[in-house]
């Protein structure tokens, strides 16, 4: 409960963090809206490359339905959607990733994009996702979501269905493990925050 480090190993190293940016999307959209039936509208998310939840062009979806996607799922789409729906769009969204990592202490941290595809300079450290990852568990809804292993959600008018199915393939295999997050690209490799 101290978070006393323990043990650490080039905690300062910077590293691509591939999808475990999207602890930081959640947080940031949990700041901007306190609730969770709030709707997000998709724009032109369905062109997402990569993990997503095959969101479709126009589809209305509550946040708290994306951010399932988000954490359960690392779907790209979704950190995406969140982003372009956020009061200033994409850039905005960035920024206030940023800044957040800024108030966290998160010295050797900057974000490019909220889903953590590879971007020349979208860089994290051992130590600053340590420290990310407790503040994120510390929030009950992004901490229920990310020991979800299979949900099913839907856009507003339940029309569209999203079966999603948690990327964290230790959840309910280590005990104890309840989260958090999962990432891979070619040039960051599996990467695991828990």
């Amino acid at each position: 409960e101290s978070k006393t480090i323990l043990y650490s190993k080039n905690p300062d190293t910077q590293l691509l963090p591939a999808s475990i940016t999207k602890v930081m999307t959640a947080l940031v959209a949990l700041d901007h809206w306190s609730d969770l039936d709030a709707v997000i509208t998709v724009k032109n998310e369905d062109r997402a490359i990569g993990q997503t939840i095959d969101l479709v062009k126009g589809e209305s979806i509550t946040l708290k339905n994306i951010l399932y996607g988000l954490i359960v799922h690392s779907g790209n789409d979704a950190a995406l959607a969140v982003a372009e729906n956020y009061p200033g769009g994409y850039t905005a969204f960035v920024k206030a990733m940023n800044d957040k990592a800024k108030v966290l202490h998160l010295d050797h941290t900057t974000f490019k994009n909220p889903s953590g595809v590879e971007q020349y300079g979208h860089v994290t450290t051992a130590r600053d996702l340590a420290i990310l990852a407790s503040v994120a568990m510390e929030n009950q809804i992004i901490a229920d979501m990310a020991k979800t292993k299979l949900i099913t959600v839907t856009d507003v008018t339940g029309q569209i269905a999203h079966r999603l199915e948690t990327t964290n393939e230790l959840l309910g295999v280590i005990p104890g493990m309840t989260g958090l997050k999962t990432g891979w690209t070619d040039n960051a490799g599996e990467c695991l925050v828990s």
